[in-house]
């Protein structure tokens, strides 16, 4: 079988959903440590230091486009594995099965990921369409060359309610997704097994669905308090 047949099965695009959901994962964790400097008190410039960095760095951007090319591929395959499943059982049961064949996290996986992927885009929209395309201020730290000033951008944005209300909305579709995602990955990739399933059930709950998605959601309200 070519490889584009293989990935044209069930099991084959469970594997790259698999794939790219861990790729993903790894990014989160990245991608907060760098947030995190919004809120460290020193007038933006270790988190203008950072963008700065992370969107002129020639590997990095070439990173940054693959990860949104993951995201498409991840979200696109992932439908069609949700279409293929409900056309496989047209007829409904007529008692839910609950929890018998598959968690709720998991029946909510398509709701959450599609909430997710409209975050994502009014994300993208706010803060990398104004770093790359917009026209921010500029400001300089010692002799540090120029750089563009998001960290003034992202203030100014939550001081809106309504903005600090979406992203923790956002952050609570992103945990219900990393949930069942982190470990329905390791279960496609066979890592399941009783001596490490308490562990992946630890990281997937506690670090994936509950630590990562605090941690952004905190930044928004912490930054909306500071600012009443």
């Amino acid at each position: 079988m070519k490889w584009s047949q293989f990935f044209n099965t069930s099991i084959g695009k469970k594997l790259l959903v698999g794939a790219t959901g861990l790729f993903l994962c790894s990014f989160v964790i990245v991608h907060l440590a760098g947030n995190l400097a919004l809120l460290k008190e020193d007038g933006g410039e270790a988190f203008n230091t950072y963008a700065a960095f992370m969107g002129h760095n020639g590997l990095i951007q070439f990173i940054a486009w693959g990860l949104k090319i993951v995201i498409l591929i991840h979200l696109v395959i992932a439908l069609q594995l949700t279409f293929r499943n409900r056309a496989a059982r047209p007829v409904k049961y007529a008692v839910h099965p609950g929890n018998k064949t598959s968690s709720w996290f998991s029946r909510q996986m398509a709701i959450m990921g599609s909430v997710l992927f409209i975050f994502i885009v009014i994300h993208l929209s706010q803060f990398w369409w104004a770093m790359h395309y917009g026209e921010i201020g500029k400001v300089s730290y010692g002799a540090v060359t120029e750089v563009g000033n998001l960290y003034e951008v992202v203030w100014f944005a939550f001081k809106e309610l309504w903005i600090v209300a979406l992203y923790v909305l956002g952050m609570v579709a992103l945990s219900f997704h990393l949930i069942h995602g982190f470990k329905s990955a390791c279960q496609t990739f066979g890592l399941n097994h009783p001596k490490y399933n308490g562990l992946i059930s630890f990281i997937g709950v506690w670090f994936f669905g509950i630590i990562i998605p605090v941690g952004f959601a905190v930044i928004p309200v912490v930054i909306y308090i500071k600012q009443i």
